[in-house]
Formats: C-alpha cells, sequence, structure tokens
C-alpha cells in the first residue's frame, strides 16, 4: 500500500469537507466530524462489502440488520492503518498529556446500542439521518474520488481515515481534542455498522 499516495489524494477530500462545512463564524464542527467520521465507517463497511469478506449479522427485532464481525474490526480496529489507529496517532502528536477516552468503551457502548431507538449519535444525531447523509455522501464522490484515488477496496477505509485524522485536528481547534477523538469514533464505530437494512422503516 502506498500510504504517501493515500495522504497526498486525501487533501482534496479534506478540502471539500471544510469548503462545505465552512460558516462565517468558521468550520461547522459537528458537521464536519459527521462526514469525516461517518464516511471513514461507511468505508469499512463498504470495503468488506467490496471484497467479499464476511460479515457477521446482528438483526433486531424488528427485522433490522447491522454488521459486524472479524473482516469489519481490521479495517476499523485493527490494521496497521485503521481508523482507530489515525484517530490514537491525532491524539499521541495533538493531545500530549491530555487523558485519552477509552476506545475500547466507545467501541461497546456503540455495540449495545444497535437498534436501541432512543439511541443518538452524539446524543444528539439519529443514526438513520446521519446514514442517510453519509450514503449520499459516499454515492457522490465516490466515482470521481473514493474510485480513483484507491487502487483497491483495501485502501478505502485508510483514505478516509487519514481524512478523519485531518479534520480531527482541525476540529481540535476549537474543541477539547478528548472530545473530538471520542466523537470521531464513536460515529465511524456506528455507521459502519450499518447499510440500507438497518434503517427503520418509515
Amino acid at each position: 500500500m502506498d500510504i504517501d499516495r493515500l495522504i497526498a489524494h486525501s487533501g482534496h477530500i479534506v478540502a471539500m469537507f471544510r469548503h462545505v462545512c465552512e460558516t462565517p463564524r468558521g468550520i461547522d464542527l459537528k458537521r464536519a466530524l459527521l462526514y469525516a467520521a461517518g464516511m471513514a465507517g461507511m468505508a469499512c463497511h463498504m470495503a468488506v462489502k467490496q471484497t467479499g469478506k464476511p460479515f457477521v449479522v446482528a438483526a433486531t427485532a424488528d427485522g433490522r440488520k447491522y454488521y459486524l464481525g472479524d473482516a469489519l474490526n481490521a479495517y476499523l480496529l485493527e490494521n496497521q492503518y485503521s481508523v482507530l489507529s489515525l484517530c490514537n496517532g491525532f491524539f499521541t502528536h495533538f493531545a500530549e498529556g491530555e487523558e485519552k477516552p477509552d476506545a475500547m468503551a466507545i467501541v461497546a457502548r456503540v455495540a449495545e446500542n444497535l437498534g436501541n431507538d432512543s439511541y443518538r449519535i452524539w446524543d444528539t444525531l439519529e443514526p438513520d439521518d446521519a446514514y442517510r447523509a453519509i450514503r449520499e455522501c459516499w454515492v457522490g464522490i465516490y466515482d470521481n474520488m473514493t474510485g480513483k484515488y484507491c487502487e483497491t477496496p483495501d485502501e478505502m477505509p485508510v483514505l478516509f481515515a487519514i481524512v478523519l485524522q485531518n479534520i480531527m485536528v482541525t476540529a481540535a481547534q476549537i474543541a477539547p481534542k478528548p472530545k473530538v477523538y471520542a466523537m470521531a469514533l464513536e460515529c465511524a464505530c456506528y455507521i459502519a455498522k450499518m447499510d440500507d437494512d438497518s434503517l427503520k422503516s418509515k
């Protein structure tokens, strides 16, 4: 994997997110983290699908499905350039001396709340609405960015983990670094486990 190539390409996506999330008062922190973290999670999910690796499917009583398993966790939590690894890199380089949130506690909280109708990402965002926004973004930039920048599906989670790390650095200029870390990881983990059949029927 050519990490330098992915770092170079990530700058175009970072610039796009910053432009889209810019307001007269500066960057919209929640919107920027929603897109960056959500796309990192979506990239993990899509990499599993495109490589044909297996999911473990968890179904709710009303028939919704959420996606788990070792293949997803590799991209999300375990690989050298996993989403968690890049989030940890952010903390190491930009939050030295501060207390890092417990990543596994965040992962566990997400898993425990899959399909919970009262759960909200960051206590504010309805997961179905967040997923729809991320899915639209994924489709919107796939042909012109993701599909061109990544030579294999395995590179997609790395590309968007790098994007997320850059957005976290920007967000940390106006929000506490531990909060930025926790928000990024929570959103990425939840969206990674969703697909269209995770949505509540209307």
